[in-house]
């Protein structure tokens, strides 16, 4: 292993004292809709580190996996962005190697953003989403495919907004929590931190924190709070 990761290492070597370009940390398929939104946004995408072997050399979009995480610590790399949907891996990569890199935010050119919203460090914002003004949205969050967030919403730091979840105003989402496909939040309501609200559910009361709600309107699932 440590012989693989040396080789991996020297490869970034050959290509210069430093990779101006931005390398992405993760290599599934999210990691596809993050170099989607990369190259469209005219980013120049150095490489893709992650940790199974099995992808090391391989390309997606032509563009090559180079080895393990581990690589971000090399010096080689100026800029990343995490490609991974899960929240509590995401953080801890952003934890574990915060102080390698510049953390970069891509926001994909067929979106609408408003120009007072607030778009933290590595948040990155897919094809077809609508964030309307007043809104801040925190680091590390992913706005995924076609997400409307209306006015003065606060999206906090790790959320992930999957595909077609739509946001009205003055919603707040804390820190860390998951939005299925398809879910809704009517105005003014807040999902806490690290909560999961299930795929189509509508939230039309306050979700609290560490629960999981589904339906409509969505309640908490059996054994979680209520």
């Amino acid at each position: 292993m440590l012989k693989d990761m040396s080789l991996c290492l020297n490869l970034g070597e050959k290509r210069g004292e430093a990779m101006n370009g931005v390398v992405v940390v993760g290599g599934g398929g999210h990691a596809k809709v993050v170099l989607a939104t990369l190259l469209a946004a005219d980013f120049s995408v150095e490489g893709i580190l992650d940790d199974n072997e099995t992808k090391w050399g391989r390309k997606i979009f032509d563009i090559p996996i180079l080895g393990p995480l581990e690589m971000l610590r090399s010096g080689k790399f100026v800029r990343a962005v995490v490609a991974v949907g899960d929240n509590k891996m995401r953080k801890k990569i952003v934890e574990d190697f915060g102080g390698c890199c510049e953390w970069v935010t891509a926001v994909h050119p067929h979106s609408f953003v408003s120009q007072d919203v607030r778009i933290g460090k590595g948040t990155v914002v897919f094809a077809g989403t609508v964030i309307q003004p007043g809104t801040a949205v925190g680091d590390h969050v992913i706005i995924n495919t076609g997400v409307t967030v209306d006015h003065d919403c606060t999206v906090g730091d790790f959320v992930h907004l999957a595909p077609g979840v739509h946001l009205a105003g003055s919603v707040v989402v804390e820190e860390g929590s998951f939005l299925g496909i398809g879910s809704v939040v009517i105005p003014e309501k807040s999902v806490g931190c690290w909560a999961t609200v299930g795929a189509g559910a509508v939230v039309i009361r306050d979700v609290p924190p560490l629960t999981t709600v589904v339906g409509i309107p969505a309640k908490p699932v059996l054994g979680e709070k209520k």
